[in-house]
């Protein structure tokens, strides 16, 4: 290596000590992803985490419905009255009625169609703001923001009301089951 060649290769090592000492002081981390409700115009629009995956899907599942992802990788829909009907795994909003092909939103916003929302709601078809959403535990693929409370229901948390008609869908991978 002649002098200039080395001269130059210091400098580079310089510059990049500086640079690995510049970065550890002004490291920016995003954690996690924004969604803003506002760009959610009509319903059953969403912004968020979308996952494809399994085969097929239950007849009868569309878009808007609550799914999860059974052993059979078919996506069903989800309630609350059955033990293994959305209390453990994969759950999210249908975004047509072939999850398996057009994907689910398992994370952010989705402004929800009123046909599936029931509960403690200001007018039919619309959340309180603000509350904990919940599987609905007779509906099958709907959402509810009364907390399921008979004898063999499953309570799981599966988002929060940021508007009337929009749900946060963040799903708690926790469950209890009423006894």
């Amino acid at each position: 290596m002649n002098i200039s060649n080395r001269k130059l290769y210091n400098e580079i090592q310089t510059l990049k000590r500086k640079l690995a000492a510049l970065t550890s002081d002004v490291l920016i981390i995003q954690v996690g992803s924004a969604f803003h409700s506002a760009s959610l115009g009509n319903t059953m629009t969403y912004e968020g985490d979308i996952l494809y995956a399994g085969t097929s899907s239950q007849a009868g599942v569309a878009k808007s419905h609550l799914v999860y992802l059974d052993h059979t990788k078919q996506w069903k829909k989800a309630t609350a009255g059955v033990t293994n009907a959305g209390a453990r795994g994969a759950i999210g909003v249908a975004l047509s009625a072939v999850p398996h092909t057009d994907g689910v939103l398992v994370h952010g916003l989705y402004r929800i169609n009123s046909s599936y929302v029931s509960g403690s709601v200001p007018r039919e078809g619309w959340f309180d703001l603000g509350t904990q959403v919940f599987i609905h535990p007779i509906s099958s693929g709907s959402f509810t923001t009364l907390i399921p409370s008979g004898s063999g229901q499953i309570v799981r948390v599966v988002g929060h009301s940021v508007d009337g008609d929009m749900i946060y869908f963040n799903p708690s991978k926790d469950f209890v089951e009423i006894s």
